[in-house]
C-alpha cells in the first residue's frame, strides 16, 4: 500500500471529537485569553516550546493585569503539558487551554485544558488567541470529502445523485415524455422514428446540462458512476454533451433493471467495491454482516448492552456497532462521608434531574445523604474504549441508513460480531 493511501477513519476518535467540539463552543472567554495550539506529527516539540515562551514574553505587554495572567496561566499549562510529551502522534496534536468564566462577573475565570489526537491530519502550526477557541480545522476534518456523483440514465425516467460520507441524495429527477414505438407503417413510421430519436438525445442533453452544472462545482468529485438499463446509458455518454472534465471522472457504467430515483440505490449495491472508503458502504456492509449470523443462527451476533461487556471482557468481540443516537450514560455516584460509590446508567437527558434526586439519597453503606457525581462518561466512550484495548474493531453508525436505523430501533444501538461463541 502507498504510503499516502488514506487510514480507515477512526469512529471513536471522530465521536470524542465531535463532542468536545460541542462542548468547545459553548465556552467564550471575556477578552483574548482563550489559546488553541495545531501541531503537526514533524514539528519537534522543542520548537513548540520556544514558540510558546515567545508568546510568554509578548504576553507580557498586555495592559490588563487580570488578562495578562490568564494568559500567561494558559500558556504555562500548555507548556507543563508538553513536558510530558515525547513524540507528537502521527495525526499531530490540538491543545486547548484557557480561562473560562464560571459566572458574568470577572475574576471568576478558571483554567481549563483540552488535548486530543485529532481524527485526521493536522498539516499546518497554528497558535491562536482570541476570546473563542479556533474550532473550524477541526470542523473540516469532520466533514467529509471524498464525493461520488450517481447518474442513473433511463429512456424513460432519469436521475442525478451523489454520495458522500453517510449519505446518499438524489439532486434532480427527470422524465423525458418520449412516446414508445409508433406501429404505423411507410413514411409515417420513419418519421416518428426520427421524432423519437431526436426527443431522446434532447432529454440526455438536458440531464447533461444539469450533471456539468451540479458536477463542476462540485469540490472533491472522486469519480462517476453511471448506471441504467437497456441502452440509455451508453446512448448518453456518447452523446458527448457531458463535459469532457467530468467525461475523464467516469469510474463505470453499469446495467440496472429500471431508471430513475429508485436505480440511485441499485447502482450504489453495483458499484459498492469501487467505493468501500465511503462511510454509508462501510455501515451497510457491517449491519449486513451482521444480519446475516443472525439468520444462520452463528452464535457470532450478540446485542444489548450486559451481553457485550461480557463480550468485551472476554476479549471475543470482532467488531462492535454503536449507533451514534445512543444516547446512555454511565455515571459513578459516591458518599463524600464514607467514600461508597455505585455506577448507574441513565439517559443524557436524565443527568440533570439525577443531580436533584441524589441530593436527597441515603447512603447504604452510612445512611447519610453526602452522595455526588464524580463520574460521567457516555457509553459509547466506555465500550469504545474496552474496545480497541482488546484490538477490536469499533464503528459507529448513522441512522442515514436503513441499517443505521434497525440498530438504533431493533438492537438498542449496541451490536457486535463475535470472533468465537460464549456462553452467557
Amino acid at each position: 500500500m502507498s504510503s499516502l493511501a488514506k487510514k480507515k477513519p477512526n469512529d471513536l476518535r471522530i465521536y470524542k471529537t465531535k463532542k468536545l467540539l460541542d462542548d468547545l463552543k459553548k465556552k467564550k472567554g471575556f477578552h483574548t485569553e482563550l489559546i488553541t495550539v495545531y501541531i503537526p506529527h514533524d514539528r519537534k516539540i522543542s520548537d513548540v516550546t520556544n514558540h510558546l515562551k515567545n508568546e510568554i514574553s509578548e504576553s507580557q505587554n498586555i495592559k490588563s493585569k487580570l488578562t495578562r495572567k490568564n494568559v500567561l496561566d494558559s500558556i504555562s499549562s500548555l507548556l507543563g503539558q508538553l513536558k510530558n510529551i515525547n513524540d507528537i502522534p502521527e495525526n499531530g496534536l490540538v491543545m486547548f487551554s484557557g480561562a473560562i468564566p464560571q459566572s458574568n462577573t470577572p475574576g471568576t475565570e478558571r483554567n481549563e485544558m483540552y488535548i486530543l489526537e485529532p481524527p485526521d491530519r493536522v498539516v499546518t502550526f497554528r497558535y491562536h488567541c482570541a476570546s473563542e477557541f479556533l474550532l473550524w480545522p477541526l470542523e473540516e476534518m469532520l466533514t467529509p470529502s471524498d464525493t461520488y456523483g450517481l447518474l442513473v440514465i433511463g429512456r424513460a425516467e432519469s436521475a442525478i445523485g451523489y454520495i458522500k460520507g453517510n449519505k446518499v441524495e438524489v439532486v434532480r429527477e427527470f422524465t423525458s415524455g418520449i412516446h414508445g414505438k409508433h406501429r404505423a407503417g411507410g413514411q409515417s413510421q420513419k418519421r416518428f422514428e426520427r421524432l423519437i430519436e431526436e426527443g431522446e438525445k434532447q432529454f440526455y442533453r438536458r440531464i447533461s446540462d444539469s450533471v456539468n452544472e451540479l458536477f463542476l462545482t462540485m469540490e472533491n468529485l472522486k469519480g462517476i458512476f453511471i448506471g441504467g438499463p437497456g441502452q440509455s446509458k451508453e446512448k448518453f455518454v456518447n452523446d458527448e454533451s457531458l463535459d469532457y472534465r467530468l467525461r475523464e471522472k467516469i469510474l463505470d457504467v453499469v446495467d440496472l433493471g429500471y431508471g430513475g430515483s429508485e436505480g440511485i440505490r441499485a447502482l450504489i449495491e453495483k458499484v459498492k467495491d469501487k467505493i468501500e472508503d465511503v462511510k454509508y458502504i462501510q455501515e451497510k456492509q457491517i449491519m449486513q454482516r451482521f444480519m446475516k449470523e443472525i439468520s444462520i443462527d452463528s452464535g457470532l451476533a450478540s446485542y444489548g448492552l450486559e451481553e457485550i461487556k461480557r463480550a468485551l471482557n472476554y476479549g471475543a468481540v470482532d467488531t462492535l456497532m454503536l449507533s451514534e443516537r445512543l444516547n446512555l450514560y454511565k455515571i459513578k455516584l459516591e458518599c463524600s462521608n464514607c467514600e461508597f460509590s455505585e455506577y448507574r446508567n441513565i439517559k443524557e437527558n436524565e443527568l440533570e434531574k439525577i443531580k436533584g434526586d441524589i441530593q436527597g439519597e441515603i447512603c447504604p453503606n452510612c445512611s447519610s445523604n453526602t452522595f455526588n457525581i464524580t463520574e460521567n462518561k457516555s457509553i459509547i466512550e466506555e465500550l469504545g474504549e474496552i474496545a480497541e484495548s482488546t484490538g477490536t474493531d469499533v464503528i459507529i453508525l448513522s441512522t442515514e441508513t436503513e441499517e443505521g436505523e434497525m440498530l438504533q430501533s431493533t438492537f438498542g444501538g449496541i451490536a457486535a460480531i463475535l470472533r468465537y461463541k460464549i456462553d452467557y
